[in-house]
């Protein structure tokens, strides 16, 4: 895998980098994961994880969640999914519901939308689902953010509300709109 490819599954990854990839068809994405791990690839996760839980501690942790964020901001530029549907809210909603079993709700008087992630593992290929930090789904809250800002065109507030790092069953976000 070079590291274009890498990057396109791991930003693509969209919805929390708990989804699918945006850019490649669900069913060429379950023919990948079917592959024996690459090994270089299992350290890369594990020295994500010890990389993760160094940002988190001490008075650092709040510029290392912005640094995450905006990566996160980055790869759902890479995406690129909520771009064709600017304007298109239920479009997005509906494809990515198609493609990845993502649910939202969208309270239109208050402005909010709720997007679960389908159950699962984390599909984020840079994680360690035993060892990675929930300080990490600060990656996906840029994500969501830029993802809905680009559908909207509009400012955005996102806060993740559940995260399988942290044990549920799926990540949930809540976005408001400005």
């Amino acid at each position: 895998m070079d590291r274009r490819e890498l990057l396109k599954n791991a930003c693509g990854l969209g919805v929390c980098g708990c989804a699918l990839s945006v850019v490649d068809a669900p069913e060429a994405l379950a023919a990948t994961t079917a592959q024996a791990p690459d090994q270089r690839l299992a350290f890369a996760r594990h020295q994500v994880a010890t990389m993760v839980a160094f940002m988190a501690a001490g008075s650092a942790a709040p510029a290392c969640a912005e640094i995450l964020e905006n990566t996160g901001r980055e790869c759902s530029k890479l995406g690129g999914l909520s771009t064709r549907f600017k304007g298109d809210p239920e479009g997005y909603f509906a494809t990515a519901r198609k493609n990845w079993g993502t649910e939202f709700s969208w309270d239109k008087e208050r402005g909010v939308v709720t997007v679960a992630v389908a159950e699962g593992e984390c599909s984020c290929p840079l994680v360690d689902n035993q060892r990675t930090s929930p300080f990490f789904c600060n990656c996906s809250v840029g994500y969501q953010k830029q993802s809905f800002e680009s559908v909207f065109g509009r400012p955005v507030q996102a806060v993740l509300k559940s995260s399988k790092l942290d044990g549920s069953k799926r990540c949930v976000f809540e976005v408001t709109l400005s």
